[in-house]
């Protein structure tokens, strides 16, 4: 898949994939317009068919490439600086702060593969959650290895539960909806909790939940 566009110089492929996203994100995969994606990557609408067979084939290498990102940008970079299981939910949640000032369309659109509309992208969704999940795992694992949290808690659902904290949290960067959801779960009606509040709610959750 995709022969003729991976043949492309590396900044080539890049500029046109960051084109897409930046459109997708915009007005959603349906009103995005190959024609504004085409222009602001500099190349015309034949070549785009070129490299891709349609839409939606650009659409599934634009999610491979924001999941490549976000893997080699966060989770093997800002896991890897510390030996315990806190400080490396620590580092992933500033890891993605910071990843969201640099790539907030290519979480929008994740963010976005949970919605209603988007059913028929499930498939690659599953590569995605299993690439997380096993990351996760081999976390908790490490974790309950050097004996810091119990075995008995379980890995699988101690990986599940550092999951779905950490994208409630990712996705309230880019999303009113799930900020909302946050601020329901972590703070009260009256207030919205700061990026750096919402952090030192989940690790304080995190904490007593697993008894660290």
């Amino acid at each position: 898949m995709y022969e003729a566009f991976k043949k492309l110089p590396v900044a080539k492929q890049h500029r046109i994939l960051d084109a897409a996203i930046k459109t997708i994100a915009e007005k959603g995969y349906e009103a995005a317009s190959i024609s504004t994606i085409c222009r602001r990557a500099r190349i015309s609408n034949g070549a785009l068919y070129k490299y891709f067979k349609n839409k939606e084939a650009m659409f599934y290498a634009c999610v491979e490439y924001g999941v490549e990102v976000m893997m080699q940008e966060l989770y093997l970079r800002y896991t890897n600086e510390t030996d315990n299981l806190i400080g490396a939910v620590r580092n992933l949640l500033y890891g993605f702060k910071e990843f969201t000032k640099k790539h907030r369309d290519m979480l929008s659109i994740y963010s976005d593969l949970g919605s209603g509309n988007m059913n028929r992208f499930a498939a690659i969704t599953e590569k995605v959650e299993y690439e997380g999940n096993m990351f996760f795992v081999d976390l908790v694992g490490k974790a309950v290895k050097r004996g810091e949290i119990e075995a008995g808690l379980g890995i699988d659902v101690v990986a599940h539960l550092l999951d779905s904290h950490i994208m409630l949290f990712s996705y309230s960067l880019v999303s009113d909806y799930h900020a909302r959801r946050f601020d329901a779960f972590f703070g009260d009606s009256t207030n919205r909790l700061t990026e750096d509040e919402k952090i030192d709610k989940i690790l304080n959750a995190l904490k007593k939940l697993l008894r660290i």
